[in-house]
């Protein structure tokens, strides 16, 4: 199963949690006037959105709620893609990774900056 990640931390991703048992969204709403609330229910808004009608029926002026969505996020361990081979077990890699990983970028910024020089000076 695969999850969007949320937000990314360097070790750890928040994320949707879509476990058994879990659902993508539970709704429910409150009267704004007189504090009744419906019951909660998953994964459809639609049941509650009756429920709004249905009490705006029996009580004219109540005519504002306020809905709300909820649902549940789990904190897992993040993979990384290199989860299958361990980076001292490849050295090399490793280090070539970090030394020129952000050198690259540096040369490609100059010769970003240096092709508009260029272009201005005609």
């Amino acid at each position: 199963m695969t999850r969007e990640p949320i937000i990314k931390g360097a070790d750890w991703v928040l994320t949707d949690d879509h476990g058994p048992g879990a659902p993508s969204g539970i709704y429910g709403v409150e009267c704004m006037v007189c504090a009744a609330h419906s019951p909660l229910f998953d994964d459809d808004a639609k049941p509650v959105a009756v429920w709004c009608l249905h009490h705006t029926a029996q009580h004219p002026d109540h005519d504002l709620f306020l809905a709300r969505a909820e649902k549940h996020w789990r904190v897992v361990r993040r993979r990384h893609e290199d989860d299958n081979q361990d980076p001292v077990q490849r050295p090399v890699l490793a280090f070539l990774d970090r030394a020129f990983g952000p050198a690259f970028v540096g040369l490609m910024c100059l010769f970003t900056a240096l092709t508009g020089y260029f272009i201005s000076l005609n």
